[in-house]
């Protein structure tokens, strides 16, 4: 009967390590998104899906990653917005995702878009894209374009909303 807890015991110290993963905080307000990550000198992860948890689908496995979410949750200020909304499918047009999923970083400045991609990514790509501006060295030129093509285009400045919310007043999801 020892042996038996003593093994219960051990086993569940081991299976549980007290650090749990990180989870991104998910704000739908776009205008509160952008003032924190100016704020915070963080770059704006926009996740574009509809329903609930609707970001996982970005990627092609269904869910974000251990990378990933270590990543958006330390690295960036992440919204979500969703596409099962009025307000949603407007804000997705005006940052020209118009197919399901799709992903748009911005610079630490929240006013060059650095990355946009319309479809879902593989894992592996997804955390090379959100190291990559992440990075605080890295200085954005042009806002870079991912598959059919990968090729660059001219940077133009992220849409600007004044008020606009999604949701009735943002905050995590």
């Amino acid at each position: 009967m020892y042996t038996s807890i003593l093994m219960l015991a051990l086993s569940s110290s081991f299976g549980h390590t007290g650090a749990e993963l990180p989870s991104p905080r998910w704000l739908e307000d776009y205008t509160a998104a952008s003032r924190q990550g100016a704020a915070e000198q963080k770059p704006l992860a926009v996740f574009v899906g509809s329903g609930e948890a609707g970001w996982e689908r970005l990627s092609r496995d269904g869910k974000l990653g251990k990378e990933a979410k270590s990543l958006l949750s330390e690295r960036y200020v992440c919204l979500y917005i969703d596409t099962g909304t009025l307000e949603g499918k407007k804000l997705a047009r005006a940052f020209a995702i118009s197919q399901g999923v799709g992903l748009v970083i911005s610079d630490r400045t929240g006013e060059t878009q650095a990355f946009h991609h319309e479809g879902d990514l593989k894992a592996d790509d997804l955390d090379y894209y959100l190291k990559r501006y992440a990075d605080p060295s890295f200085v954005v030129r042009t806002t870079e374009t991912n598959p059919p093509e990968r090729a660059t285009v001219p940077a133009y400045r992220a849409p600007s909303f004044g008020t606009f919310q999604l949701g009735g007043g943002g905050g995590g999801c």
